[in-house]
């Protein structure tokens, strides 16, 4: 189960106080970091180098681990388009790409889903100042096995099963990744759980989710689309999943596939927002920032994952 903190226990370990731990220690980290904010001064970009612009020098990009792929292909695009910026991406753990970004060891973040309140509060301190900025959508999804009786599922029955209003013997079992507090904060307000403890099965990681899933036809598995579009899969596991169409919990409406339009246009319920975080100082992370949220939505549009914006186009008439 998944207490009102946010930890999860499945039937075959008691206890995983993970998220919780994970939640502390964001709490405790951000304290030293206003510390020593406090003690030195914000500095930030004082003591770069002077030939660094918007568009020239090298930046250190960490990124949740499922959206490496894009931030890779967007990296490569825009040290196109400006030779002299060079940008590295570095894949991180669920709930280090943030700490990362905090702690100096990247210059920008790159985050799918929900920040928790604390995230925000230590961004938005005076002494910070950090920028978010929303460039992309994700989604949300729920996969089962091809010998699964479900053809679809709402957020109403997903809200109730996670937080224990409806019987799992009744329906099916969910399962989610161990350790991912920033996919459970954004189920939690997807399917507005508020603070009820959730109940869920874990596997050690998305990779064993989905076979779980593929074995078992009362399993229903919830992972980022993104995630299920860069899993190492054979084509053999992919065969044996379905991706179910989800509803809104409103009565009567029609359950719909997670494709880029659907989650562009709001009509997939579960849709989710990547956003890109740095800390004002660094005047290549702006510059990047920028180029993500307007010229590189073109990026986005052609990848796995959906733009934040469509931008004009023009038509040229004969």
């Amino acid at each position: 189960m998944i207490t009102g903190k946010g930890e999860i226990a499945g039937r075959k370990r008691p206890m995983n106080a993970a998220f919780r731990r994970g939640v502390a220690f964001m709490c405790s980290f951000g304290a030293a970091v206003l510390v020593v904010l406090s003690i030195s001064g914000c500095r930030t970009g004082s003591d770069r180098d002077a030939r660094m612009s918007a568009t020239a020098g090298k930046l250190r990009l960490s990124v949740d681990a499922s959206l490496g792929e894009a931030a890779a292909a967007q990296a490569k695009i825009f040290s196109a388009h400006y030779p002299d910026a060079s940008v590295a991406v570095v894949q991180e753990l669920t709930g280090k790409t943030l700490l990362a970004l905090l702690k100096k060891e990247s210059d920008a973040a790159l985050v799918n889903g929900m920040l928790l309140p604390g995230e925000d509060s230590l961004l938005a301190h005076p002494k910070l100042g950090g920028r978010k900025e929303p460039v992309a959508r994700d989604a949300l999804i729920c996969i089962v096995s091809r010998r699964s009786s479900l053809d679809s599922v709402s957020t109403g029955t997903l809200g109730a099963m996670l937080s224990g209003r409806e019987s799992t013997k009744r329906e099916f079992v969910l399962w989610t990744a161990r350790n991912d507090y920033r996919l459970l904060a954004t189920l939690r307000q997807l399917l507005d759980t508020g603070n009820a403890t959730l109940h869920a099965m874990q596997a050690d990681s998305d990779s064993l989710l989905v076979e779980n899933t593929a074995d078992d036809p009362r399993a229903a598995g919830l992972l980022y689309l993104s995630t299920w579009n860069t899993l190492s899969l054979s084509e053999k596991t992919r065969s044996r999943i379905r991706v179910l169409p989800v509803a809104s919990a409103k009565a009567g409406s029609a359950a719909v596939m997670p494709s880029e339009q659907h989650i562009y246009d709001g009509r997939y319920p579960l849709a989710t927002i990547v956003y890109y975080i740095y800390i004002p100082g660094n005047p290549l992370a702006a510059g990047l920032g920028s180029w993500l949220s307007r010229e590189g939505q073109k990026g986005f549009e052609r990848g796995y994952l959906a733009p934040f914006r469509q931008l004009p186009r023009t038509i040229i008439l004969k």
